[in-house]
């Protein structure tokens, strides 16, 4: 017999009982002795491998700008590749023959049961416990109606006609519509910016209970395939087995863990035991009677070691979910023939029904919880993401032939539609120039002076917190201008399914001593607030990496229409008053990037002991104000303004001029662009300034506690001179960063910036010897500076204004 003739690889004779198949692993000699490689399995399977990977990153990023969900990329790449398109063709229906299925799906299975182990090591099961009561019976009757309703659909599917698959499929069905994937959730939500709002707190507190009581019912359903009594044997053993890990094996993997590994590294011994003991879980859940898939899962969750976890996401999430993953997207594609379906309109009413059961449900309790009807809606198109697992179910269904093929064919139509259309609805109904249409304040030179004022304060560490809060005690808290806090305990976040923002109570308190750092500054706030009636302060932990850090923090400021941002020197001060030598250089990371793509005006607090004893806190508060020049010293100002209103604060601003009265910036013309226009707009911005400070002094005039003065300078040095020569002692410097800004007293000083995100005058108070107090930077919100430019052009059409403008300006110098 001739091994390399196509007909014993391709084709099998309908009247033959068994299906032989002559397996070569690999080809010795290739094309040189006119074989073809493609008739081996390891080539095959490496062609095929090539053709999938290549394919599903081209639909990705084919629906990337509509922001479909990866993973309906990866279904419809799969659907492609099946015989519902692209497999009528000769080249891709020999791709995938008959005799290379069992090595696809065996190598998809072992994929997905890894890929279930990494979801389980990303997942935070504490989340669970912190769920409300109204998340968890939201998620309850999310979870129960859809079951019911999909059983329903089931019989509707197969009509009055007798048939085998009746008395099975329809769990497949009922289970399949309860599924909500809790990481494609949260992606969703982060891409909308929704992660950190009321309804995205809401959703990922939903989407996680709704994840866990999926696995529950899959662990019972599996089994129930067989027969009732199989299934309550299962249950029980898995239920036994899922103790034993948490109680024994969980502390004994780590005290195994804390005594081998050398600090927080681990050999590639380990690495290679945990997928030992990947295939060791997956066989004991095969055996007690579910899946594999379960086993790993478990095993995932109970992992104790975070950094090990960690290591293991960076090392093999790539690897499993961007490689090997895929084949199993193309098995399910594969499975799937569309053109099986013969009642196109009953299969677009099941479509529709189906879309619908988790959006009816999840609305209806809603309406319970007297949520605004947008909301209900939201949470169920929300909860009818599907995840991975949705298809799993499926596939088993399909393979067990316990579903017709006609009916997997409507399910995976389904799943596709609600989960590709998730996107598109959340962010028509929750639009943010609709959001935030309202959010004007978003600069504290803006803020109305009657309004509250709200502030978001980030701690990295409970020894932030003594100097943040005398910074909230200058801010003038009063009547007529409230202080709105919202206190943000920023803590790292390794080896978890998504970040999550956590709204604390104060009145529970946590025992856990996860939680000791939140739980001391949550205390020492409260004690404050309550000792001012004009402050408010709510808690919130964000649990992030440093790596997207940055953006829970601007969601939130967003969200929560907060007009000054306050992050904390990456250095933390010392009980001497000093910052500590190495300072954590992942959390700078985070304040530049906080920096880049702020929605409001953002201050960096170096503390160097501003009111650490309590000496301080009865006497005046010593505050300098140093002005040279832009946008963000105008900030700087305003925000120092502020603060002299308070009783216990004396201010002294101090204004920084050129002797010669030269251009005040270095002018560097850009390319294609005239000195003229560049001289003009430095002329608007000093014109501003002048305003500005004018105004500053003309309502300042005549406060016991206000001073103002000017030091002509004419370089960096004689700059350098005139701060030294400062011989009063100040408790808080506040400067402007002077972004974007080329001041001629500064220009040098950035050659020598050591820290560039406090920018020319913040980096040379906080590193020199003649200045030890703390010192504030701020950046003011750069969406206005636009806008006044804008405003300028129209005053500059008419000339009298100009001159009116500049003769106010001398004179207000004058006096």
């Amino acid at each position: 017999m001739d091994i390399n003739n196509p007909q014993n690889f391709y084709h099998i004779p309908e009247n033959t009982t068994f299906h032989c198949y002559i397996v070569n692993i690999t080809a010795e000699n290739g094309f040189w002795q006119s074989e073809n490689p493609l008739t081996q399995s390891l080539p095959l399977l490496a062609w095929q491998l090539s053709i999938v990977i290549m394919i599903n990153r081209l639909l990705f990023y084919l629906f990337k700008p509509l922001g479909t969900p990866r993973i309906v990329t990866d279904i419809l790449g799969g659907l492609v590749m099946g015989p519902s398109a692209l497999s009528k063709t000769y080249f891709f229906a020999v791709m995938f023959p008959l005799r290379s299925i069992f090595i696809v799906e065996t190598m998809a299975y072992w994929a997905l049961t890894c890929h279930l182990f990494l979801a389980g090591l990303e997942m935070d099961m504490s989340s669970i416990f912190r769920s409300g009561k109204k998340s968890i019976s939201i998620a309850v009757v999310g979870t129960l109606l859809p079951f019911i309703i999909g059983i329903a659909l089931h019989f509707i599917s197969n009509g009055a006609k007798e048939d085998p698959y009746r008395s099975v499929g329809c769990i497949f069905w009922g289970a399949t519509l309860t599924v909500t994937s809790y990481p494609v959730v949260a992606r969703v939500l982060a891409d909308q910016k929704l992660l950190h709002t009321d309804i995205g707190r809401l959703a990922m507190s939903i989407s996680i209970v709704s994840e866990l009581f999926t696995w529950l019912l899959l662990a019972v359903l599996i089994p129930a395939r067989v027969n009732a009594f199989n299934a309550i044997l299962s249950l029980a053993s898995t239920a036994g087995f899922t103790v034993f890990c948490v109680t024994l094996i969980r502390p004994a993997l780590g005290y195994v863990i804390s005594k081998t590994a050398n600090g927080n590294k681990h050999s590639e011994y380990y690495l290679s035991s945990i997928f030992v003991l990947i295939s060791f879980f997956s066989l004991v859940s095969d055996m007690l009677g579910t899946t594999s898939i379960v086993g790993a899962f478990i095993f995932g969750i109970i992992m104790p070691n975070r950094e090990l976890a960690s290591e293991l996401l960076e090392k093999f999430d790539d690897f499993v979910n961007a490689y090997m993953l895929p084949l199993f997207f193309s098995a399910v594609g594969i499975s799937l023939e569309i053109w099986k379906i013969s009642n196109w309109a009953l299969a677009l009413l099941l479509i529709i029904l189906c879309c619908g059961a988790k959006i009816v449900s999840i609305f209806l309790a809603s309406h319970y919880y007297k949520l605004p009807p947008q909301d209900g809606f939201a949470l169920g198109v929300l909860m009818n993401t599907k995840g991975i697992l949705a298809f799993v179910v499926l596939h088993m269904g399909i393979n067990k032939s316990l579903m017709r093929e006609e009916e997997y064919a409507i399910m995976v139509l389904s799943l596709l539609l609600m989960t590709g259309a998730v996107p598109s609805i959340i962010s028509s109904i929750y639009h943010p120039s609709k959001r935030h249409s309202q959010y004007k304040q978003r600069t504290i030179q803006k803020a109305r002076p009657d309004s509250e004022f709200k502030f978001l304060a980030c701690f990295q560490s409970n020894r932030n917190v003594s100097g943040m809060i005398n910074i909230l005690d200058c801010s003038n808290a009063s009547k007529e201008s409230s202080l709105n806090v919202f206190a943000l305990h920023l803590i790292e976040l390794t080896g978890r399914a998504s970040a999550m923002v956590i709204v604390h109570n104060p009145n529970k308190r946590s025992n856990s001593r996860k939680n000791a750092y939140s739980e001391q500054i949550i205390s020492s706030l409260t004690t404050y607030a309550n000792l001012n009636e004009f402050v408010t302060v709510q808690h919130l932990t964000a649990l992030s990496p440093f790596a997207t850090m940055h953006e829970d923090i601007c969601s939130l400021a967003e969200d929560k229409e907060v007009s000054f941002l306050i992050l904390p020197f990456h250095k933390l001060p010392t009980p001497d008053g000093r910052l500590e030598e190495d300072g954590s250089t992942s959390f700078r990371g985070v304040n530049l990037n906080v920096l880049a793509n702020a929605p409001c005006t953002v201050g960096i607090f170096v503390d160097r002991g501003f009111g650490a004893t309590a000496e301080s806190n009865l006497a005046m508060r010593q505050i300098a104000m140093l002005f040279i020049g832009g946008p963000d010293d105008c900030e700087a100002l305003s925000y120092a303004w502020r603060m002299s209103m308070n009783h216990g604060v004396c201010l002294t601003v101090i204004r920084f001029i050129l002797g010669d009265r030269t251009d005040l910036e270095v002018a560097q013309a850009p390319v294609g662009s005239s000195q003229r226009s560049v001289s003009t707009n430095m002329d608007k911005q000093r014109r501003l300034d002048d305003e500005f400070v004018n105004e500053f002094r003309l309502k300042s005039a005549g406060e016991q506690f206000v001073f103002y003065e000017e030091k002509v300078a004419n370089n960096d040095e004689e700059l350098i001179a005139a701060l030294s020569g400062m011989h009063h002692v100040y408790d808080l410097y506040v400067v402007g960063r002077g972004e974007g800004m080329n001041s001629v007293l500064t220009a040098g000083l950035m050659d020598w910036c050591e820290y560039p995100e406090l920018g020319a005058m913040g980096d040379l108070l906080v590193t020199s010897s003649f200045a030890q107090g703390s010192v504030m930077v701020l950046q003011q919100y750069n969406a206005y500076k636009d806008e006044d430019e804008d405003e300028d052009e129209n005053e500059d059409e008419d000339g009298t204004d100009m001159v009116d403008i500049e003769k106010s300006t001398e004179n207000g110098r004058e006096q």
